[in-house]
């Protein structure tokens, strides 16, 4: 029995079976030229009844556009980013902007290694530009992505060459969750930092300390521990504190996964919060309002973040003679009182 390959219908196929020019139909299905009403509706049914389909490469290669974004992920795992309320937070805003304006989303699965062994697979025509989310400070991708000529809009990072920068205000965000606890009359305030290699790190622990001086506090060194995002050290790092001869009244965490193990070592010993502890955190994740006691956070507003950083990389991949931000766009952050956080005169 012979076996013969079914080939596909090409655009040569259908206007020959229309009795158009192959440009009338590329005009039909790229909507670039006004058209007879009976001669697009002619084309539709004949690429229908063959079952044509224009190829996205080969439109891109035209258009020189292929009408999608890439995004490619920091410190989360590219693989558990769907479950990470950060991430989660920032994509439904991508994904809304680019749905807005026509265009569609490649998730990247590999993290950045290098230059030589990364690069390729980010300028290899499958999208047309690229938001990188949280990437470490020791990273060459902006600088690269910018050696490459490749659209790109940072999310928490520190604005490198020509990629635009979108992120909270983080400076002021700490600022308020230091402040907050400071007007409650604490003290002695522990602060779990988040990881040292991001963007978000030193604005926070600026935005802390200068809250101290604010109301005339020295910091502690002894209270100040380098944690992680993660939340992995958190429980450990609150033990320790809480053992101190002289432990702390509050905490103030990174983020909100920090402060949830914050509670939760608090809990395992018996101390309660926030009658003898006060606790904030940061993100305001969907979790922080259903912890017990609920939590009192700062609110990103992730799907701002998100919608402005898609939006950036939109214009530029769009129009070549837009000006890129050449300083941050900071997003302002939202004090969330809750449960978790008391007067220190009830200590």
């Amino acid at each position: 029995m012979e076996n013969r390959s079914i080939s596909r219908p090409t655009i040569k196929d259908v206007a020959l079976a229309c009795g158009v020019s192959e440009a009338t139909v590329s005009y039909v299905v790229n909507g670039k030229k006004t058209l007879k009403a009976d001669t697009r509706e002619r084309v539709f049914r004949v690429m229908r009844e063959m079952n044509y389909h224009p190829s996205a490469v080969a439109r891109g290669l035209a258009q020189k556009r292929v009408h999608t974004l890439g995004v490619l992920f920091g410190v989360v795992d590219p693989v558990a980013c769907l479950i990470e309320p950060y991430v989660c937070g920032v994509l439904t805003g991508v994904m809304a902007q680019a749905q807005k304006q026509g265009f569609n989303i490649t998730l990247f699965t590999e993290q950045w290694k290098n230059p030589e062994e990364s690069a390729p697979a980010l300028r290899d025509g499958r999208t047309d530009g690229i938001l990188v989310v949280g990437p470490q400070l020791n990273w060459e991708i902006l600088d690269t992505l910018n050696q490459l000529h490749v659209p790109t809009v940072a999310i928490s990072a520190e604005p490198r060459g020509n990629a635009s920068s979108v992120d909270v205000d983080n400076y002021n965000g700490a600022h308020q969750a230091a402040i907050h606890l400071l007007e409650l009359k604490h003290q002695r305030i522990a602060y779990l930092s988040g990881n040292q290699d991001l963007a978000s790190y030193q604005p926070r622990h600026d935005g802390f300390c200068a809250a101290l001086k604010q109301f005339n506090v020295k910091p502690d060194p002894e209270l100040m521990l380098l944690s992680r995002f993660d939340g992995t050290l958190a429980f450990e790092q609150t033990l320790q504190l809480l053992n101190l001869s002289e432990p702390p009244t509050a905490i103030c965490a990174g983020n909100d996964k920090i402060a949830m193990q914050v509670l939760e070592a608090a809990r395992s010993v018996g101390v309660s919060v926030p009658s003898e502890l006060s606790v904030i955190g940061f993100d305001d994740i969907p979790g922080s309002s259903q912890t017990t006691p609920a939590l009192t956070t700062v609110r990103q507003p992730l799907h701002k973040i998100g919608e402005t950083a898609a939006s950036l990389l939109i214009k530029q991949i769009v129009d070549k003679e837009y000006e890129i931000a050449r300083t941050p766009i900071l997003l302002a952050p939202e004090l969330v009182i809750r449960n978790s956080t008391a007067s220190a005169s009830k200590i």
